[in-house]
Protein backbone atom coordinates (compact mmCIF):
# COMPACT_ATOMS: atom_id res chain seq x y z
CA UNK A 1 0.00 0.00 0.00
CA UNK A 2 1.31 3.03 -0.69
CA UNK A 3 2.24 5.86 1.36
CA UNK A 4 -0.68 8.87 1.12
CA UNK A 5 1.35 11.95 -0.39
CA UNK A 6 1.18 15.31 0.87
CA UNK A 7 0.35 18.43 -0.86
CA UNK A 8 2.35 21.06 -0.03
CA UNK A 9 0.18 24.12 1.09
CA UNK A 10 -0.09 27.47 -1.19
CA UNK A 11 1.85 30.18 -0.10
CA UNK A 12 -0.31 32.58 -1.01
CA UNK A 13 -3.33 31.65 0.44
CA UNK A 14 -1.54 30.90 4.05
CA UNK A 15 -0.22 34.44 3.84
CA UNK A 16 -3.47 36.14 3.08
CA UNK A 17 -5.00 37.94 6.29
CA UNK A 18 -7.85 35.75 7.95
CA UNK A 19 -9.50 39.22 9.34
CA UNK A 20 -9.33 43.21 8.66
CA UNK A 21 -7.63 43.11 12.00
CA UNK A 22 -4.57 41.06 10.95
CA UNK A 23 -3.96 44.34 8.73
CA UNK A 24 -0.93 46.94 10.26
CA UNK A 25 -2.22 49.38 12.88
CA UNK A 26 -2.65 53.08 11.86
CA UNK A 27 -0.12 55.52 13.67
CA UNK A 28 -1.33 57.25 17.04
CA UNK A 29 -1.05 60.16 14.44
CA UNK A 30 -3.11 58.89 11.74
CA UNK A 31 -5.99 58.39 14.53
CA UNK A 32 -5.74 61.55 16.35
CA UNK A 33 -5.95 63.30 12.69
CA UNK A 34 -9.02 61.46 11.71
CA UNK A 35 -10.35 62.24 15.20
CA UNK A 36 -9.88 65.86 14.61
CA UNK A 37 -11.49 65.96 10.87
CA UNK A 38 -14.63 64.08 12.68
CA UNK A 39 -14.66 67.01 15.48
CA UNK A 40 -14.61 69.38 13.04
CA UNK A 41 -16.91 67.73 10.33
CA UNK A 42 -19.54 67.41 13.59
CA UNK A 43 -19.43 70.80 15.06
CA UNK A 44 -19.56 72.30 11.44
CA UNK A 45 -22.81 70.95 10.55
CA UNK A 46 -23.89 71.24 13.93
CA UNK A 47 -27.09 73.43 13.14
CA UNK A 48 -27.34 75.23 16.70
CA UNK A 49 -23.43 76.57 16.20
CA UNK A 50 -23.59 77.36 12.57
CA UNK A 51 -26.96 79.63 13.35
CA UNK A 52 -24.50 81.47 16.36
CA UNK A 53 -21.95 81.74 14.09
CA UNK A 54 -23.81 83.47 10.95
CA UNK A 55 -25.96 85.48 13.40
CA UNK A 56 -22.24 86.82 15.41
CA UNK A 57 -24.14 85.86 18.47
CA UNK A 58 -20.27 85.25 19.93
CA UNK A 59 -19.87 88.95 18.50
CA UNK A 60 -17.62 89.45 15.35
CA UNK A 61 -15.04 86.68 16.59
CA UNK A 62 -17.95 84.21 16.43
CA UNK A 63 -16.17 82.25 13.80
CA UNK A 64 -12.77 82.13 15.41
CA UNK A 65 -14.62 80.79 18.78
CA UNK A 66 -16.35 78.04 16.30
CA UNK A 67 -12.98 76.84 15.54
CA UNK A 68 -11.40 77.48 19.03
CA UNK A 69 -13.84 74.99 19.96
CA UNK A 70 -13.28 72.30 17.41
CA UNK A 71 -9.43 72.56 19.16
CA UNK A 72 -11.14 72.35 22.64
CA UNK A 73 -13.11 69.60 21.99
CA UNK A 74 -10.47 67.70 21.00
CA UNK A 75 -8.03 68.58 23.62
CA UNK A 76 -10.97 67.55 26.19
CA UNK A 77 -11.06 64.06 24.64
CA UNK A 78 -7.11 63.91 24.90
CA UNK A 79 -6.89 64.66 28.62
CA UNK A 80 -9.95 63.02 30.35
CA UNK A 81 -9.39 59.59 31.37
CA UNK A 82 -11.38 57.23 29.40
CA UNK A 83 -13.65 56.79 32.54
CA UNK A 84 -14.88 60.08 32.70
CA UNK A 85 -15.30 60.59 29.20
CA UNK A 86 -18.95 59.74 28.22
CA UNK A 87 -22.00 61.52 26.25
CA UNK A 88 -23.37 63.57 29.16
CA UNK A 89 -19.85 65.25 30.20
CA UNK A 90 -19.10 66.35 26.55
CA UNK A 91 -22.80 67.37 26.39
CA UNK A 92 -22.55 69.13 29.61
CA UNK A 93 -19.33 70.86 28.22
CA UNK A 94 -20.71 71.92 24.83
CA UNK A 95 -23.88 73.60 26.43
CA UNK A 96 -21.51 75.41 28.93
CA UNK A 97 -19.32 76.85 25.70
CA UNK A 98 -22.64 77.54 24.11
CA UNK A 99 -23.79 80.20 27.14
CA UNK A 100 -20.44 81.17 27.87
CA UNK A 101 -19.32 82.19 24.46
CA UNK A 102 -22.45 82.61 22.36
CA UNK A 103 -24.59 83.45 24.99
CA UNK A 104 -26.98 80.73 23.64
CA UNK A 105 -29.16 78.23 25.23
CA UNK A 106 -29.70 74.37 23.65
CA UNK A 107 -32.61 73.10 24.47
CA UNK A 108 -33.87 71.17 21.80
CA UNK A 109 -31.01 67.96 23.22
CA UNK A 110 -28.85 68.37 20.11
CA UNK A 111 -25.73 69.06 22.16
CA UNK A 112 -26.11 65.43 23.21
CA UNK A 113 -26.72 63.85 19.87
CA UNK A 114 -23.16 65.72 18.97
CA UNK A 115 -21.34 64.50 21.73
CA UNK A 116 -22.66 60.47 21.06
CA UNK A 117 -21.60 60.89 17.51
CA UNK A 118 -18.40 62.20 18.32
CA UNK A 119 -17.79 59.93 21.23
CA UNK A 120 -19.34 56.92 18.79
CA UNK A 121 -16.87 57.83 15.95
CA UNK A 122 -14.10 58.11 17.53
CA UNK A 123 -14.13 54.62 19.12
CA UNK A 124 -13.91 53.42 15.33
CA UNK A 125 -11.19 55.51 14.62
CA UNK A 126 -9.20 54.43 17.96
CA UNK A 127 -9.88 50.34 16.39
CA UNK A 128 -8.97 51.93 13.06
CA UNK A 129 -11.90 52.05 11.29
CA UNK A 130 -12.17 55.59 9.56
CA UNK A 131 -15.20 54.80 7.56
CA UNK A 132 -17.68 56.62 9.28
CA UNK A 133 -15.02 60.02 8.92
CA UNK A 134 -14.84 59.13 5.38
CA UNK A 135 -19.02 59.41 4.87
CA UNK A 136 -19.41 62.62 6.65
CA UNK A 137 -16.53 64.58 4.85
CA UNK A 138 -17.98 63.02 1.45
CA UNK A 139 -21.48 64.06 2.33
CA UNK A 140 -19.54 67.53 3.58
CA UNK A 141 -17.86 68.30 0.29
CA UNK A 142 -20.98 66.89 -1.72
CA UNK A 143 -23.18 69.47 0.12
CA UNK A 144 -21.16 72.33 -0.53
CA UNK A 145 -19.48 72.45 2.63
CA UNK A 146 -18.81 75.79 3.99
CA UNK A 147 -20.60 77.66 1.50
CA UNK A 148 -23.40 75.86 1.64
CA UNK A 149 -23.93 76.01 4.92
CA UNK A 150 -23.87 79.86 4.64
CA UNK A 151 -25.94 80.24 2.11
CA UNK A 152 -28.48 78.52 3.55
CA UNK A 153 -28.47 80.25 6.83
CA UNK A 154 -28.50 84.01 5.05
CA UNK A 155 -31.18 82.81 2.43
CA UNK A 156 -33.27 81.54 6.00
CA UNK A 157 -32.29 84.31 8.56
CA UNK A 158 -32.47 87.54 6.03
CA UNK A 159 -35.72 88.68 7.07
CA UNK A 160 -35.61 87.35 10.44
CA UNK A 161 -31.85 89.39 11.62
CA UNK A 162 -33.80 92.43 10.83
CA UNK A 163 -36.38 91.42 13.21
CA UNK A 164 -33.44 90.41 15.99
CA UNK A 165 -31.46 93.58 15.60
CA UNK A 166 -34.52 95.79 16.18
CA UNK A 167 -35.56 93.57 19.18
CA UNK A 168 -31.97 94.11 20.40
CA UNK A 169 -32.24 97.56 20.24
CA UNK A 170 -35.54 98.39 21.87
CA UNK A 171 -36.01 95.28 24.07
CA UNK A 172 -34.31 93.64 27.21
CA UNK A 173 -36.35 90.46 26.58
CA UNK A 174 -35.36 87.21 24.39
CA UNK A 175 -34.69 86.51 21.30
CA UNK A 176 -36.82 84.52 19.20
CA UNK A 177 -36.20 82.76 16.00
CA UNK A 178 -39.14 81.19 13.94
CA UNK A 179 -36.55 78.92 11.86
CA UNK A 180 -34.40 78.45 15.01
CA UNK A 181 -36.49 77.52 17.96
CA UNK A 182 -33.39 75.31 19.18
CA UNK A 183 -31.73 78.61 20.29
CA UNK A 184 -32.56 80.55 23.23
CA UNK A 185 -31.08 83.58 23.48
CA UNK A 186 -29.39 83.86 27.03
CA UNK A 187 -31.98 86.85 28.46
CA UNK A 188 -30.00 90.39 29.51
CA UNK A 189 -30.49 91.58 33.20
CA UNK A 190 -33.73 93.15 33.36
CA UNK A 191 -34.64 96.50 34.84
CA UNK A 192 -35.08 96.96 38.36
CA UNK A 193 -38.13 98.15 39.81
CA UNK A 194 -37.96 100.75 42.49
CA UNK A 195 -40.29 102.54 44.84
CA UNK A 196 -39.88 106.30 45.12
CA UNK A 197 -40.87 108.11 48.70
CA UNK A 198 -44.41 108.66 47.35
CA UNK A 199 -44.88 105.04 46.46
CA UNK A 200 -45.01 105.37 43.21
CA UNK A 201 -43.18 102.34 41.19
CA UNK A 202 -40.82 103.19 38.70
CA UNK A 203 -38.59 101.23 36.87
CA UNK A 204 -34.91 101.68 36.32
CA UNK A 205 -32.54 99.92 33.59
CA UNK A 206 -28.98 98.66 34.15
CA UNK A 207 -26.41 101.41 33.19
CA UNK A 208 -24.05 99.78 30.82
CA UNK A 209 -20.45 99.75 32.17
Amino acid sequence: MSAKSTKPSSPQLDSLPLSSSSFPSPSPEKIQSQVDLLITLTLNTWPALTLSVQNLFGGPLSSEKRDWLCGAVSDLLSSTPAQDLDVEYLEEFLLQVMNDEFEVNIEDGSAGEVAERILKERRRCCGGDFGGVEEMLKAWREKGGAELVASAVEKEGDEDNEDIESEDAGEDGDVEMEEAPRLVKAPKEKAVPMVDEDGFTKVVGKKKR
